[in-house]
């Protein structure tokens, strides 16, 4: 049934306070298969963009594990005896992955036509983000623990560490919050709820609507 004209933000806001706890629920439970495409989709990038430092990303649970080539010898950074002897960081994927739960939330609570169809398709815009963000946790961890080994690998084309500064910031802060409320709002653009938000901004600028 429509939801009343003057009510449509309100009830918006409600549902989705309402889902985010089933949807935070259900990404906390499937967030280890969520990542999988994530996982080795990375790893072809850092084994091959960095063959002499980055041994193997693999899955664990929900965490990345992402093993080197190098180890630490009395302050040095030497390459490693045996495969699995380099040293390894545990990265923590929901850290990018929960703008699924949050886009989830406000899909399924707008009013629309077509939910899952346009939902695949918004999950589709979401993972090349998610991708970039656990690539940039992996490149951040790898420049604050070896430093001039890893940006200045010779042959080897590293952004700067202002760069990867910067897309880590964006990453962890900015991407995961703010692509899924763009990503609705496009979806959501023809949506009684965002008709109702235009008019109301442009009856507010002394503007009418179009």
């Amino acid at each position: 049934m429509p939801l009343p004209e003057k009510n449509h933000f309100r009830q918006f806001v409600l549902f989705v306070f309402l889902l985010l706890i089933p949807c935070f629920a259900l990404w906390t439970f499937l967030s280890a298969a969520l990542v999988t495409p994530l996982i080795g989709l990375v790893h072809l990038t850092l084994s091959n963009w960095f063959p002499d430092i980055v041994n193997v990303f693999y899955q664990e649970g929900a965490n990345a594990v992402l093993m080197t080539r190098l180890d630490q010898v009395g302050g040095q950074f030497v390459a490693a005896g045996e495969p699995d002897a380099g040293l390894g960081f545990r990265i923590n994927t929901r850290i990018v992955t929960y703008s699924i739960p949050f886009y989830a939330a406000l899909h399924f609570a707008t009013e629309k036509e077509r939910y899952l169809a346009d939902f695949f398709w918004g999950l589709l815009v979401l993972y090349p983000f998610m991708f970039l963000g656990l690539l940039m946790l992996s490149m951040k961890d790898l420049m604050v623990t070896f430093g001039p080994v890893f940006l200045e690998q010779p042959g080897v084309a590293v952004p700067s560490a202002g760069v990867i500064g910067i897309l880590y910031q964006l990453s962890v802060l900015i991407i995961p919050p703010v692509v899924p409320v763009l990503v609705w709002a496009w979806q959501s653009r023809h949506t009684p709820l965002l008709e109702q938000l235009l008019y109301s901004g442009r009856a507010g600028n002394g503007r009418a609507p179009l």
